[in-house]
């Protein structure tokens, strides 16, 4: 299949930059080699707007994750997505941590960080009652927030999709060759969801002598063995992984803004936040992985995040945590993202080692990479009733007054059925999103998508049901329904109907 523009990557910042290029008359393809969007990185996110004020001077990383700060919050409310600017702290706990904090500061105005200030402890505690104490000082950063790392990227392809992008879901990218101006794309099928799934659009020449014009390199973990394909073997990816801890809803509602200690060389350092959803998150830990791949947890290293988060915060309750989990980052060689054309391959377009604050500056990378391609390529924008920028969700069911949850019952018999006690999830919800653009094929992404499994019990009651409603909808047999990709089925063997 001929495609103009050929993006190797879903995550986020893949499927920012596949919604950005939609609005022109081109034909793109995003190929992954997962089952879902937001498998990997992204899926795995602190979840922070980061403000701007650490990175250096002078960097992409400086200049996208501020102008991505500006960017997150009419992004968010284009693509329905959760976005709550709370603000975030760097707490000091002595003389040494102060001197940071003034650090900080001075690099963020450097940086054009605005709302930033350096607070006392009264200050701190009128807005962190529940904070350590022993805090002394504080970086105040009222622009910082939070979001949904998994629905943004879901809601970005979505968007994608419905302006006509082509999204090849289980392909993964083998081989790059390119003749007479023509990259040549090898991929192999990674596995079979989508062909036993009856409402897939993907078709075997769809992925069948790839051809592109023009490649987009957005594979992260991965970004240099897929830059070494095309020639290009001018950086390395060096995967460190991060792991979290997440806590009940209870505990969401007595920490206010993001917590951040005073960063050290190996990153940010461990977290205390929100989440949008109300959950209590800490982490992440910063280890080298062996593999670039290996999303284990470990004892030790949940130990250590769990004893350094109650430095920021002394209440933490362990019998209130709900489940751990972990995610690579993709640490660049070069200390900076790599946003440009390469050098030793011409058309090929690097986007990798999008680390922290990757998920902060994706939409501003995503204009970057616009203006990229434009250079590169002639495009004419479609006419505006061609394409849209906009994605529109109904109301959450556990989110609806009790009027409008009469109303909906009355109009929808499935609304009636509630899949999710935990999180009040009903069976429309799960349907919508299976029938959504980029829709869930999985249990992890229906998770992802309506929230049904992410409460207290994790799933344990929700679980087969989900698993039923996928099968009638999709035709996949229920002993082959996965949990995240192919190879992790949830039954291993047929059950009784």
């Amino acid at each position: 299949m001929n495609y103009d523009i050929c993006i190797i990557g879903a995550g986020v910042v893949g499927s920012l930059i596949a919604r950005q290029l939609s609005k022109y008359k081109v034909k793109i393809a995003v190929i992954e080699r997962n089952v879902d969007v937001s498998m990997d990185a992204t899926g795995a996110n602190s979840g922070i707007v980061h403000s701007g004020y650490d990175a250096k001077i002078g960097t992409k990383k400086a200049r996208f994750n501020v102008e991505g700060c500006n960017m997150m919050p009419a992004l968010c409310e284009d693509l329905s997505v959760k976005c709550k600017m709370i603000g975030s702290f760097v707490l000091a706990f002595d003389k040494d941590d102060e001197k940071v904090l003034q650090q900080l500061y001075d690099n963020g105005i450097k940086n054009g960080v605005t709302g930033m200030a350096i607070v006392d402890r009264d200050f701190i505690l009128q807005k962190e009652p529940y904070v350590n104490p022993l805090v002394t000082k504080a970086l105040y950063a009222k622009n910082a927030g939070i979001v949904s790392p998994y629905k943004l990227n879901i809601a970005a392809m979505d968007n994608a999709i419905m302006n006509g992008v082509m999204f090849l879901r289980e392909t993964k990218v083998t081989g790059i060759e390119k003749k007479d101006g023509l990259f040549h794309i090898a991929v192999d099928v990674t596995g079979d969801i989508c062909s036993m799934s009856k409402i897939d659009p993907i078709k075997e020449e769809d992925r069948t002598d790839i051809t592109a014009k023009i490649i987009i390199n957005c594979a992260g973990a991965h970004a240099d063995e897929i830059s070494h394909m095309a020639g290009d073997d001018s950086f390395k990816i060096i995967p460190r992984r991060g792991e979290y801890i997440l806590f009940d809803k209870t505990e969401g509602s007595r920490i206010n803004t993001v917590l951040f200690q005073t960063p050290t060389e190996k990153g940010k350092g461990i977290l205390v936040t929100p989440t949008v959803d109300g959950n209590l998150m800490i982490g992440p830990d910063a280890t080298l992985a062996q593999d670039k791949d290996d999303k284990c947890t470990n004892s030790d290293n949940l130990d250590y995040v769990y004893k350094t988060a109650t430095q920021s915060y002394t209440g933490l309750n362990m019998k209130k945590s709900i489940t751990v989990f972990a995610g690579i980052r993709a640490t660049p060689s070069t200390s900076d993202f790599i946003i440009e054309e390469s050098s030793k391959c011409k058309n090929f377009i690097n986007v990798a080692g999008i680390e922290s604050p990757g998920l902060t500056a994706s939409p501003a990378i995503a204009v970057y990479v616009e203006g990229i391609v434009r250079s590169l390529m002639e495009m004419k924008e479609k006419a505006k009733d061609e394409y849209t920028m906009t994605v529109k969700h109904d109301k959450p069911f556990s989110e609806m007054t009790n009027e409008e949850k009469e109303k909906a019952c009355s109009s929808d018999e499935l609304c009636r059925k509630i899949i999710c006690r935990c999180e009040t999830v009903s069976e429309k919800e799960i349907v919508a999103a299976i029938y959504s653009p980029c829709g869930a094929r999985t249990v992890d992404g229906v998770k992802k998508r309506t929230r049904a499994g992410m409460g207290r019990c994790q799933g344990g009651f929700c679980s087969p049901h989900v698993m039923r409603i996928l099968s009638e909808h999709t035709g996949i047999p229920v002993n082959r329904i996965a949990k995240a990709n192919a190879n992790s089925c949830m039954l291993g063997r047929y059950s009784r109907g």
